[in-house]
């Protein structure tokens, strides 16, 4: 029997940790979720190395109870919340407690913002400021050894260039706060590969030697993009705890729009905009749009849905974890060269009324073997 290679994909979002390993055919082999006891858009809140150590854990829980066979996994794919660190020239993250950042709000929370104040109170922080992270960019270095960024923190921080938005730093703004081009990383898309795990990890997990860690993205950026195929002027609403919000592809953004309203696509050739904060949401009972794609992290099993299911159309991973962050890490290994069937083939949208059926058809089968197993 061949041996079957998997790639992991690991999503920093909310209150959870989430890891996932996929086959080459896209179909998921398992999948841990763990909380964490600070949200992770409370970022500032814990120090990064408390958040690599709850990261490895769940990674190594999930490598003891059999539930990946280490041997397999080919490469790491991640997503996590916009957040920051900055990295000291000892390569040491500066701790939220010295920075003062214990005192921010959620609404006070912008890594940009909190980058340009933070610098402008501690100036001393710029001579012995080696590099300017987000956490996912920390845990990596932690993992690998390699220091990188991915163009979502670019866009994030608000320091890319005009010209060439997430794809280069803006020269300009890293003179303006007194940061040298080297106290930025190398900027990469978010299925490149950016190094390999380190010696020490290789031990403790068993995990392959040569196991590549991508540079990543964030959790709604990975939605967006594995929610349907990125043509230009396809609508995909996220149904989202607290409402229904219509995205758009299309161009590069321009100087004016600002880092929450536009998000840059993780494979850096498209961009999602925000089009409108607040649309008929069809859980509530509200007409669907009409040629957009449906997507949701999570469904309410129980949910009543009183709208023309064969006309609503649905994401491959509605109602449950992206697979996007696992995915792009085979992107960048080089097995999805022609990216149209990962939509058409792996990840095909479905309407509701399908994915109802399924939905059941699996219920049902799930109960069966469990009664048998009983």
């Amino acid at each position: 029997m061949s041996r079957m290679s998997i790639l992991v994909g690991i999503e920093l979002q909310g209150s959870t940790v989430s890891l996932q390993a996929i086959d080459r055919r896209g179909t998921v082999r398992a999948e841990v979720q763990e909380p964490v006891s600070v949200p992770f858009h409370q970022w500032w809140g814990l120090h990064p190395d408390e958040r690599v150590r709850s990261v490895r854990a769940v990674l190594q829980h999930t490598l003891q109870e059999g539930k990946i066979r280490p041997s397999a996994v080919s490469a790491i794919g991640i997503s996590c919340e916009p957040s920051l660190v900055l990295v000291d020239a000892e390569m040491e993250p500066y701790p939220p407690r010295a920075l003062n950042w214990q005192d921010l709000t959620v609404e006070q929370a912008n890594p940009a913002e909190v980058l340009r104040s933070t610098l402008a109170s501690y100036p001393s922080i710029l001579r012995s400021l080696h590099s300017v992270f987000d956490l996912q960019d920390w845990l990596r270095y932690r993992w690998t050894g390699a220091v990188a960024t991915s163009t979502a923190f670019a866009w994030n921080s608000g320091l890319s260039s005009p010209h060439s938005p997430g794809q280069r730093w803006n020269a300009e703004l890293l003179q303006q706060l007194g940061l040298e081009s080297d106290q930025v990383p190398p900027l990469m898309p978010g299925p490149h590969r950016i190094g390999t795990l380190q010696e020490e990890l290789v031990r403790e997990t068993g995990l392959p030697r040569g196991t590549w860690f991508c540079a990543g993205t964030t959790p709604q950026a990975a939605r967006l993009w594995l929610a349907a195929e990125p043509r230009p002027g396809q609508g995909i609403v996220l149904l989202e705890p607290n409402g229904a919000t219509l995205w758009r592809v299309g161009g590069e953004p321009k100087p004016s729009d600002s880092v929450d309203q536009v998000l840059p696509s993780p494979y850096g050739d498209h961009w999602y905009h925000r089009e409108a904060v607040e649309v008929a949401d069809p859980r509530r009972g509200e007409t669907p749009i009409a040629d957009v794609v449906y997507d949701a992290a999570s469904i309410d099993p129980e949910q009543t849905w009183s709208v023309d299911r064969d006309e609503m159309v649905v994401s491959a991973d509605f109602g449950c974890l992206s697979r996007a962050p696992a995915l792009l890490a085979g992107v960048g290994l080089g097995w999805y060269r022609d990216m149209r069937p990962m939509w058409r083939k792996r990840c095909r949208c479905e309407t509701l009324q399908s994915w109802i059926d399924r939905f059941t058809d699996e219920l049902g089968t799930s109960d069966v073997e469990t009664r048998e197993q009983t």
